[in-house]
């Protein structure tokens, strides 16, 4: 017989609070998690206590779970529990209830008949490589030789978009409801020619899908409401079927899942459970709605609210410094919970300051290395973008430390990488077909495969490569021909930069540029162009780092090392212990003995985009909030150890710049962190005002356009009062961080000149540090000693060039004399 989970079974098993919530079984009830309180524990012992103690039919109980990993676990959790096998046939993600709905309907004949759909129970459901072949189908005809991945991919975005979210229609009482964005919808909505091609596209791509019979896998959701909100008998009787209904993950629910929901509960009985935390909602970028579970008890009477405060995953340390930066967030009052652990107070978060982010990977690397082997696979990294991997992939391959990117691409894998890169092999190797095949079209020239089979032709017969058959293609003249033109005429600019000693970062740069790549990525997916120009950015800051350590290597030895580091890279993924890198939004519901949080800059994390420039302070307010969010998740994932990393200059967005702690450091509990390490010397560049206003503006603005690449060991802004060289231990000093001002460490004792334009020289205290602007004179000659961060103090030997293109010859104390392009160097002059 099966074990019974009654009131005294609940008492032995769970604590006060989720004896509380696991025991309520009639009526709303909002379940607020905090981080590790055990609430997966909590609702799978609910779920027990109604079939076993409450005599409820497992049938009758709709769970719904974020993953279908979850689902399986706490099936086989509670079956458990009741030492028996239980049918829970209605627990999964909304996507696999929807299929069980849809195919339990559309075998009934008369419901079929009533909604007119071409579709029938046995429907296909299709994957990403059926869907392309689809709307290639269609994209064709409207495109002809333009249509490539890129128009693909932007479609099958738009027509997700559509599926995933609603239109609120206002009826004439002032109230609204909810209306799905069909195809007949999102025609009716379309105000713009181009809006109208995609909605038309959709239309076509649904007619299609419906004579294949099939859908696609966000029809599944979309269609089962449309099922429901068109027969809401077929949506009474689901509801009086499902007796108790529990919801896990609440507030990561989309305004489609919601209405779902509202479908399948019986509102006589309102027997449904919700179980979240709005603290760790981080995907409103892809439609998640935080109001959902904050509007709970409006949406339903008489809610009982629960909140499992206690932690009992991390240490408290941990705990409370995570939960000191949260409560910054507004929140309505009645979801307010205050987050603590019985663990031992363990040890501090540790607030690592460097001066530049390559040192900061060097940290990263040096504590994973000493933590030791056994600790590996216990140990994550995260970032906020994926850019951020490079260095940090480098830093643990250099010290032989296995590492995997967790549900990522490597960063020499990522296509937008591969895609510049391999204009890089062409500019190194013009009869490298491969690579020239990889880009003759990309960005889009017009180029089609008709075109490529005729050069390749050419190329066969004249025993030659495709680059040297060009000409030929060229001299037959029509269309294709000016695309083959442009592209020969445009590499061949670039070989001529290359054989003329151009820089990489600036050869590359230039690639970047005059192809128009990165407004490319914004046609071909707006939403993670951004994301995507960062990697492009870090690429050209890995040509930066290559130069400066290989003065005598060229683009050849560049290529090679990257091929080798790619070949090492696949060879580590085969050990059995790697530690595991992963951007925030990846780390949700994973733990780990130690992590290690890099980027906790203002600027990168919380992260600025270039839309934040446009947006209204209530939008700016709901952004900083969903970051605060993310940090909060990340904090949290570690059980014992948390390293959190903040760089005073990194290489962002093409160029060197300085930046200020996040604000997040600041607003950690002091008496929760230690610090270790140096900020960089800020003394001529105040970081004030609202940070998340004036996003990265701030610094080009200030200074009659003062460009801190140029040479600033400035952090933008350090609010803990750090200033260069100064050593800490203990938490940070209160006074100075509430000031916003830096503090002397009395080390610099000569005055310093700061050079913000032609016009304006300023006189200001401590030491000397130089910040040069492209617009004024070049203050470098022969013989002034300067000092670098990374290769120490030397002498200027040689300037060549002139603005962004000006090099400096030094030669350092340890005799290597390395070229340097200015615009990258943050050189400090010491005379």
């Amino acid at each position: 017989m099966a074990r019974i989970i009654d009131l005294t079974r609940l008492h032995e098993e769970l604590n006060e609070e989720q004896v509380a919530a696991a025991a309520k079984t009639e009526g709303p009830a909002l379940i607020l998690a905090g981080a590790g309180s055990g609430k997966t524990r909590t609702i799978t012992y609910k779920i027990a206590h109604l079939i076993s103690s409450k005599g409820v039919d497992p049938r009758r109980i709709l769970a719904v779970t974020f993953t279908n990993k979850a689902a399986r676990e706490m099936k086989m959790r509670i079956q458990q529990i009741l030492e028996g096998k239980v049918n829970l046939e209605w627990m999964g993600t909304f996507h696999s209830i929807c299929v069980r709905i849809l195919r339990l309907c559309l075998s009934n004949e008369r419901i079929g008949q009533a909604l007119g759909w071409k579709i029938n129970r046995n429907f296909s459901i299709y994957d990403d490589d059926d869907q392309k072949k689809i709307l290639k189908e269609i994209l064709k005809p409207l495109f002809g030789d333009d249509m490539d991945a890129q128009k693909l991919k932007q479609a099958r975005s738009i027509i997700s978009k559509y599926k995933n979210s609603v239109v609120k229609q206002s009826l004439p009482d002032g109230s609204y409801r909810i209306v799905l964005q069909t195809p007949t919808v999102a025609l009716e909505q379309a105000a713009f020619p181009d809006q109208q091609k995609m909605a038309g596209v959709y239309r076509d791509y649904q007619a299609k899908l419906g004579d294949a019979n099939a859908m696609d896998f966000d029809d599944l959701l979309l269609n089962t409401v449309e099922l429901l909100q068109k027969l809401p008998q077929v949506a009474a009787q689901f509801a009086n079927r499902f007796q108790y209904v529990v919801v896990d993950e609440y507030q990561d629910t989309n305004d489609v899942q919601y209405e779902l929901l509202k479908l399948l509960i019986d509102r006589s009985k309102q027997n449904v459970t919700v179980v979240g935390d709005d603290d760790q909602s981080i995907y409103g970028w892809r439609g998640a709605n935080i109001e959902i579970i904050r509007n709970f008890s409006h949406d339903f009477d008489q809610v009982t609210f629960f909140k499992l405060e206690r932690n009992y995953r991390s240490s408290a340390n941990i705990v409370k410094g995570a939960g000191s930066v949260i409560a910054h967030n507004d929140r309505p009052l009645e979801m307010s919970k205050n987050v603590y652990s019985k663990e031992p107070a363990g040890e501090p978060i540790h607030v690592v300051n460097v001066l530049a982010d390559t040192f900061e990977a060097e940290q990263i690397a040096k504590r994973v290395l000493a933590a030791g082997k056994d600790a590996y696979a216990q140990t994550a990294i995260f970032y906020r973008t994926n850019a951020q991997s490079r260095a940090i992939e480098k830093a643990l391959n250099d010290s032989r430390i296995p590492c995997v990117i967790y549900g990522g691409t490597r960063f020499w894998d990522r296509k937008e990488v591969r895609d510049i890169m391999a204009y890089m092999r062409l500019l190194s190797n013009p009869k490298d077909d491969a690579a020239l095949l990889r880009i003759v079209n990309t960005p889009p020239r017009g180029i089609g495969g008709g075109s490529l089979d005729a050069l390749r032709m050419t190329a066969t017969t004249n025993a030659c490569s495709l680059w040297e058959a060009l000409p030929s293609e060229i001299a037959k003249g029509g269309r294709t021909a000016k695309g083959f033109e442009n592209f020969k005429n445009m590499v061949d600019g670039w070989l001529a930069l290359l054989h003329g000693n151009e820089a990489l970062p600036i050869l590359a740069e230039h690639v970047i540029r005059d192809t128009f790549y990165k407004e490319f990525l914004k046609k071909e997916d707006e939403t993670t162009s951004d994301e995507r120009g960062r990697n492009l950015d870090e690429m050209v800051n890995a040509f930066r780092e290559f130069e400066e350590e290989n003065p005598d290597k060229g683009l050849d030895e560049f290529l090679q090392e990257i091929s080798l580091l790619t070949d090492a890279d696949k060879k580590v993924e085969n050990a059995q212990t790697r530690v595991t890198l992963m951007t925030i939004h990846m780390a949700k519901g994973l733990e780990f003995d130690t992590v290690h949080i890099a980027g906790c800059d203002e600027g990168v994390f919380p992260l600025v985009r270039e839309s934040s420039m446009t947006e209204t302070p209530d939008e700016r307010k709901k952004q900083a909030e969903e970051e605060r969010r993310l940090f909060y998740v990340g904090c949290t994932r570690a059980k014992h150890i948390l390293y959190l990393y903040h760089a005073g200059r990194r290489f962002w967005q093409g160029s060197l710049r300085p930046f200020p702690p996040s604000r997040f450091l600041e607003e950690i509990d002091p008496s929760t962190t230690s610090i270790e390490g140096r900020c960089a010397d800020e003394s001529s560049q105040e970081f004030t005002g609202e940070p998340w206003n004036q996003g990265l503006r701030g610094y080009a603005a200030r200074g009659a356009g003062l460009r801190p690449a140029y040479g600033s060991y400035g952090n933008g802004g350090n609010r803990f009062g750090a200033s260069r060289g100064a050593d800490f231990s203990g938490s940070y000093p209160r006074s100075f961080a509430s000031s916003g001002r830096s503090q002397s460490t009395g080390l610099h004792k000569t005055q310093r000149i700061v050079y913000k334009n032609p016009q304006v020289v300023e006189k200001v205290e401590k030491g000397p540090r130089l910040v040069y602007d492209v617009d004024c004179d070049n203050p470098l000659r022969s013989g002034v000693r300067v000092q670098h961060m990374k290769f120490g103090t030397g002498v200027v030997t040689n300037v060549s060039g002139s603005g962004e293109n000006t090099r400096v010859e030094v030669r350092f104390s340890n005799g290597i004399v390395r070229k340097l392009i200015l615009k990258y160097a943050g050189l400090q002059i010491l005379d």
